[in-house]
């Protein structure tokens, strides 16, 4: 059977697995965690003096009776021990019971909380019944105890050696009693009190939501197929007002050839301006394809072309000038729309062009990275370098330094390392150095 000291100590386990698995917060196991070492520093104490106490009670009786006067009160001693020993253990063991309980229903829902509580209110009027039962017990003993002590001692001495005995057993019982309300106690604190804590945290962040406003911004409105507005953005009446918006019409003109023609971002910014956004996919090298580059003077892809009904959007002004109107469409500036792939320039292969701005960082590192590549397809590569100012810059339109131009037809930009500038050049062409690993990393 486990002691008073080695329950509080699992229950200090069980509050340690508790919290291990997310069950309990850190400051809800430090203030279990103190509570239960304040217990077993209590129940030190209470060894302690009782330890002291029988000492000395055993010291005078050996002391102050004659030994066929001792014999006799051993005999008392032993004949009333006996029963309270059999109540410590039946009520330690109720105690057991209890804290296995604990054990099992602290992972339980809410409605076996509830039921737990009911329980420990069944042991507490049980213990009460007990502790009922104790005191009849002792009165009975008592009653003895005056008996033998009238035969065995003289009427002198007989009042002394009761109240030692009685003092005694008024100790054990105070000791008991105190164990069992501090267990209760303690017991009530962590399925009332601290799970009431827990409930009212949690239920601050739905009053936080019900107080937030409706909005901050248009981005905060939004219903597939409309226009959210956001009207007092950021004020306590704040709200959302929902616009229908008119069909729009977008062709994307691109190149299957082109590494570098990526068209997801765009679509995805113009998607959020206009909520009934039609998009068609055209391969520029098919009769439609031809038919717009002649059309519309696109010397650039990817190109994305509206058809009239941009212009009745609800976002129209919004983006009106990111494009050129041509006849009754309206054509995305090549700046605009990250143009890389140069339609009417002829290829030259194995050709590789350096844009860059004079005493830019970027430029400098860019030029850097170039090295290692050059050094390895020196003798496969035509190789030429620009400044900001030169006539190609002005006739392709690059505004972003550093800028890279393969075989005369594919640009791309940034600071690139060694094996990335590899990896573009491959693309368009086959030389034996295109099997190379070059430095992954930037300068």
């Amino acid at each position: 059977m486990l002691s008073d000291k080695e329950k509080l100590e699992e229950e200090l386990k069980l509050l340690k697995e508790s919290l291990d698995l997310n069950v309990i917060t850190k400051e809800e196991y430090e203030t279990a965690k103190q509570r239960i070492e304040a217990k077993l520093d209590d129940l030190n104490i209470l060894k302690q003096k009782n330890g002291e106490i029988e000492v000395k009670k055993e010291g005078e009786v050996k002391e102050d009776l004659k030994p066929e006067e001792k014999i006799e009160v051993r005999e008392i001693k032993e004949e009333k021990v006996e029963p309270i020993e059999e109540e410590e253990k039946e009520e330690a063991k109720h105690e057991e019971e209890k804290i296995e309980e604990t054990k099992i229903k602290e992972e339980s829902t809410a409605k076996e909380e509830q039921k737990k509580i009911e329980n420990i209110k069944e042991a507490e009027e049980k213990v009460t019944e007990e502790l009922k039962e104790e005191k009849v017990v002792e009165e009975i003993e008592e009653g003895e105890k005056e008996e033998l002590g009238s035969i065995s001692k003289p009427e002198d001495e007989q009042p002394e050696i009761i109240s030692e005995e009685e003092t005694k057993i008024d100790k054990k019982i105070f000791v008991y009693i105190a164990i069992i309300v501090i267990l209760i106690l303690g017991l009530w604190y962590v399925f009332f009190l601290e799970k009431a804590d827990v409930e009212d945290v949690s239920a601050e962040p739905a009053d936080n939501i019900l107080s937030l406003i409706a909005c901050n911004s248009d981005d905060d409105c939004m219903e597939k197929g409309k226009i959210g507005v956001c009207n007092n953005p950021g004020e306590e009446n704040a709200e959302c007002e929902y616009i229908e918006d008119v069909k729009v019409e977008l062709m994307v003109l691109n190149s299957n050839n082109c590494f570098n023609c990526e068209t997801g971002r765009v679509l995805s910014i113009l998607d959020g301006f206009f909520p009934n956004l039609d998009v068609e996919n055209i391969d520029f090298e098919n009769v439609k394809g031809t038919g717009f580059i002649a059309n519309f003077g696109i010397n650039a892809l990817p190109a994305y072309i509206f058809n009239l009904s941009f212009k009745e959007a609800y976002n129209y002004d919004k983006l009106s000038s990111s494009f050129n109107k041509v006849d009754d469409s309206f054509v995305m500036k090549n700046t605009v729309a990250n143009a890389n792939y140069y339609v009417e320039r002829e290829e030259i292969p194995n050709k590789l062009d350096l844009f860059f701005s004079q005493g830019q960082t970027a430029s400098t590192k860019a030029e850097e990275n170039l090295k290692e590549f050059l050094e390895v397809f020196d003798s496969e590569v035509e190789f030429e370098k620009h400044n900001e100012d030169s006539e190609i810059v002005k006739e392709l339109g690059i505004n972003t330094f550093p800028a890279f131009l393969v075989n005369n037809k594919i640009k791309f930009g940034g600071v690139q390392p060694a094996d990335k500038i590899r990896e573009n050049f491959c693309q368009l062409n086959s030389v034996t150095e295109c099997a190379s690993g070059l430095t992954k990393s930037l300068v």
